[in-house]
């Protein structure tokens, strides 16, 4: 039994929070408390509908994962057929504060730095929905909200000044 069997009322009964429009587009969210490294981050499961019908699920991150200490987990979501390959593009806003990763054409990693002395955080994880009205979702909100970046273009941007540390910092791990 996957998640996309459950239903509404499933979620309802779990204690689970709606949010939006139950004849809509909504979801269903519950936070929970993750034990991360000496500290607790917390994640909310988001289990989003159409009307009736389940499309998928998300995360949200709250707490501190640095999108470079999820990077270094790439080659292992590699080899344990996670992800197909190592591609990676990335999408920024014009100044950098936040942006947007997509692996293998297939997961969506959004990420945001707090302040310009901070890392990048991971603030949501997300897939496309296997629905032919919201397939690639995920990814064409990120197309339309971002600037895709190249490698070079990256590097190039890292060396403007007035960039950000989080900036540099992911360039530095590339």
């Amino acid at each position: 039994m996957g998640l996309d069997s459950l239903s509404e009322s499933d979620f309802i009964s779990a204690d689970f929070e709606m949010i939006g429009d139950s004849n809509g587009f909504h979801s269903f969210e519950k936070a929970y408390d993750v034990p991360y490294f000496r500290r607790k981050i917390t994640v909310v499961f988001k289990q989003y509908f159409f009307a009736r019908g389940s499309l998928g699920g998300g995360l949200g991150i709250a707490g501190g994962v640095r999108l470079t200490s999820l990077l270094r987990k790439q080659p292992f979501a590699t080899s344990m057929g996670h992800v197909d390959t190592n591609h990676v593009v990335f999408f920024f806003f014009e100044d950098k504060s936040d942006g947007a990763l997509i692996f293998d054409e297939k997961i969506v990693i959004r990420f945001d730095q707090w302040s310009k002395r901070n890392s990048y955080m991971v603030s949501t994880v997300e897939c496309d929905f296997d629905n032919v009205q919201f397939n690639e979702i995920a990814k064409k909100a990120v197309r339309e909200t971002f600037e895709p970046s190249t490698h070079d273009s990256m590097i190039r941007d890292a060396k403007q000044r007035g960039c950000s540390r989080a900036f540099n910092r992911l360039i530095e791990k590339l």
